[in-house]
């Protein structure tokens, strides 16, 4: 084998004669770009060929040495997937080249060349023939990508679909014989359009600051709800410019609810199944996106500490459960429940003003001789204050906290009275 032009910057191309063609014009012109790797006797030893040529980039054959033995080189091709990855074009010298040419074709070459050679024509269809095989190999790894459960896609820089190797039931016209993602946005096929609106954005913010992102999103379509963990990353081309997005899709539905419930219970109070002082800050972190006004009710059990030093801890346990259980009957639906202390306890009633949480405090006053613990009615003190989200809540606390112990001494004043 002899190598011309050893430049190793330089793709390598093997070059196989039949013995009696002269090479010697397509060797030169295949060496101003390529480092050709010349068999110039061939001993039909095509695995010896390939591996003193080293790694291949394409492979040109003359016609009458691909057709040998029955066309054997192609069957021994077919059985090495690096050798099969590795386009092969048949050179005719003359025109009764040309049915030998035509059945490698058929069996797998990708291009013929025949004379007169020209020097761009000849170099273009090797280049051609190598986009053309490295585009089959990607087909191939899509298909291999599709046996994974994750699904993995390919988006252009208008956010464009490439492929993907799986789609889902959120897709609208995914079931239809036929139909492709290809070419498509995620505002042309997604049935959940806010969710597809925040893909877009993502993805133009990638392409524009060349930055990956991953993130979850939940989606909702067809009575079902997911949970969907994107990996997104920007594709660049050989000058570093951002061309597209390659991204994986998993679904974490399992996890991400196991991370909710797990949540909620840090954020649950075992003993009235309200949320505790923990979920009580958390609301309050996204209080702002609800908006308008709210009222705050703040409460504390009354002679809870004589409960206890009289009947012990778990009576009192049972006058705090009854609390709860009267918040729950007389307070309307919407109403957010806290027990932020041992016997304290706040309450947001969306919408409402003062007026209305005093109404509501007043039916609960009228409810507690319904609830007994041993021979007491249970008795709680309460305080209203107004608050506007777009404000600090602090300042209605405090409010709603003074007026509460307002009620607390005047129920002590008469209690010893």
């Amino acid at each position: 084998m002899e190598i011309i032009n050893s430049s190793e910057t330089k793709r390598t191309v093997l070059l196989v004669s039949d013995g009696k063609s002269d090479l010697s014009e397509l060797k030169d012109i295949l060496s101003s770009e390529y480092k050709v790797a010349f068999v110039e006797i061939p001993a039909r030893d095509y695995g010896k060929h390939y591996k003193e040529a080293g790694f291949i980039s394409a492979a040109v054959l003359c016609a009458a040495e691909a057709a040998a033995d029955d066309y054997a080189i192609f069957g021994w091709i077919k059985n090495d997937s690096i050798t099969n990855a590795v386009p092969m074009l048949i050179y005719c010298d003359n025109n009764n080249d040309m049915p030998l040419a035509a059945e490698c074709i058929r069996r797998g070459a990708v291009d013929v060349i025949t004379p007169p050679l020209e020097s761009g024509f000849v170099l273009n269809r090797i280049r051609n023939a190598i986009k053309l095989k490295d585009s089959a190999t990607f087909l191939q790894i899509e298909l291999m990508l599709k046996e994974l459960p994750s699904n993995i896609y390919l988006k252009d820089a208008q956010g464009r679909y490439i492929f993907a190797t799986h789609y889902w039931h959120h897709l609208d016209g995914s079931e239809k014989p036929g139909w492709s993602i290809r070419g498509k946005t995620d505002i042309d096929i997604r049935k959940d359009k806010e969710n597809a609106a925040k893909a877009m954005e993502s993805d133009l913010e990638i392409i524009r600051t060349g930055k990956g992102m991953d993130y979850i999103i939940e989606e909702k379509t067809d009575g079902i709800s997911e949970y969907l963990e994107l990996i997104k990353r920007p594709v660049r081309n050989e000058n570093g410019e951002c061309v597209g997005i390659i991204a994986l899709i998993n679904n974490v539905t399992q996890r991400e609810l196991l991370r909710i419930s797990l949540e909620e219970k840090a954020m649950s109070d075992e003993l009235t199944g309200f949320r505790n002082r923990h979920g009580f800050d958390r609301y309050l972190e996204s209080a702002a996106d609800h908006g308008g006004r709210m009222c705050v009710i703040s409460a504390d059990c009354n002679d809870l500490k004589l409960i206890n030093d009289t009947y012990g801890h778990y009576v009192g346990d049972e006058y705090i459960r009854m609390t709860a259980v009267m918040f729950r009957t007389v307070l309307p639906e919407e109403a957010q429940l806290f027990r932020v202390g041992g016997d304290e306890f706040v309450i947001i009633l969306p919408s409402a003003d003062e007026r209305e949480a005093d109404a509501y405090i007043e039916r609960l006053h009228s409810e507690e001789k319904h609830y007994m613990i041993k021979d007491r009615h249970i008795s709680v003190s309460y305080g209203a204050a107004e608050w506007d989200t777009s404000r600090n809540i602090k300042e209605s606390l405090d409010t709603a906290d003074r007026r509460m112990y307002d009620s607390k001494r005047r129920f002590k004043e008469k209690s010893s009275g």
